[in-house]
């Protein structure tokens, strides 16, 4: 077995605002294996990263027979005795329990020196944009392909499939140039989990608050060729992502940069319908097409009016509406009395009230944001 150790880049800092813990308390990880199966593979590779008095340090444990795998488990479990949190990327689903396998195969986790590591809280960078894997509209949710939207400037490419072939070729006819590039290829991950951490950030959108820094009516034609409005609102938030963001839903639109952003909403101008609740109390009247409450009907000639049914109860309305998927705003109005679209009036007060505008842009942004795909 090789421990190799060595300093890292000097300027990444940890922050990770939800993690109650300094620099010296967390344990960056990440293992390369001879394969997927815990019962039949075997761990080849760990690496960490971690604060030490002379800065961040890389340290890695190399089975360099294809022999050594519990004697690099038992010196790992050692290594980790006085940390409090493992940092990973996709770790809870791979690295951690494939290493808990392979202790328990070993018979390690009966150890005294395992107790630190069997407590240490795992902290997995991935789960911050699981939830948000349609904003994002990557390709896959690969590490390096993550890397590479954040832009943290990694260059290593290596395929951790294709590495294993490396491995067994290293183990038939062992050179330095195979060990660099099993080697290179781990330190490349694990030192990109610590430029990774910006991830955290959205996690922050469940809780964001949201302000209008202008919105404004904008007409366009759509791609039928059609004269269409939208209300174009740009608005700030309390933190910033990382990485820009797109994404839409229900013909709304949304770009994030940094801390600022705009909202493409569309804004209809038409006839649409408010529906009485309790339609017993109305009659409708077929020439004017709208329901009137009994008491007001009572002077109306019997001859001109029926009794209202629940898709006859409404009154109509030629104004500007925005949409809305719940009842966020009443009164709500719908084309239709089957229709499952809501909308509310956009009056002239709400095009005056900063404080409305920016509640109601936040409202739409947890629709995109917290729909499911």
């Amino acid at each position: 077995m090789r421990i190799i150790s060595k300093p890292v880049d000097p300027d990444l800092t940890f922050s990770l605002p939800d993690v109650p813990a300094e620099a010296k308390d967390v344990l960056f990880l990440d293992i390369e294996t001879t394969g997927i199966s815990r019962e039949k593979s075997a761990v080849y590779l760990i690496g960490c990263v971690c604060m030490q008095p002379e800065g961040w340090q890389l340290t890695q444990w190399f089975d360099d027979t294809g022999m050594d795998e519990k004697m690099l488990l038992s010196s790992f479990l050692v290594f980790c005795g006085k940390f409090r949190y493992v940092i990973n990327y996709n770790g809870n689903r791979f690295d951690l329990p494939f290493l808990r396998a392979r202790m328990e195969a070993h018979g390690l986790l009966r150890e005294g020196s395992a107790a630190a590591f069997l407590s240490m809280e795992s902290v997995d960078l991935y789960g911050y944009i699981a939830p948000f894997r349609h904003l994002l509209g990557l390709p896959d949710y690969k590490q390096q392909t993550v890397e590479a939207y954040l832009q943290t400037g990694r260059t290593e490419e290596e395929d951790a499939k294709a590495l294993i072939d490396t491995y067994k070729k290293y183990l038939y006819l062992p050179s330095l140039g195979l060990l660099d590039r099993l080697t290179a290829h781990n330190a490349a991950n694990v030192e990109g989990i610590l430029k990774l951490l910006p991830l955290s950030a959205f996690a922050r959108l469940e809780k964001m608050q949201v302000t209008v820094t202008r919105a404004q009516a904008n007409y366009y034609t759509d791609h039928e060729g059609k004269p269409a409005e939208e209300l174009l609102v740009r608005f700030k938030m309390d933190f910033s992502l990382p990485a820009r963001v797109y994404a839409g839903a229900d013909h709304c639109y949304l770009k994030i940069d940094g801390d600022s952003g705009v909202l493409k909403i569309p804004l209809y101008s038409e006839e649409m319908k408010y529906f009485y609740a309790n339609y017993k109390d109305y009659y409708y009247l077929p020439a004017e097409d709208m329901a009137i409450h009994k008491y007001i009907a009572s002077f109306v000639d019997p001859g001109r009016r029926i009794q209202a049914r629940p898709e006859t109860c409404y009154t109509r309305k030629t104004a500007s509406y925005l949409p809305q998927w719940d009842l966020y705003r009443t009164p709500f109005f719908k084309r239709g009395f089957e229709d499952r679209e809501f909308f509310f009036e956009f009056s002239e007060d709400i095009k005056k009230d900063r404080a409305a505008l920016s509640d109601y842009a936040a409202y739409v942004l947890r629709h995109i944001i917290f729909r499911k795909p």
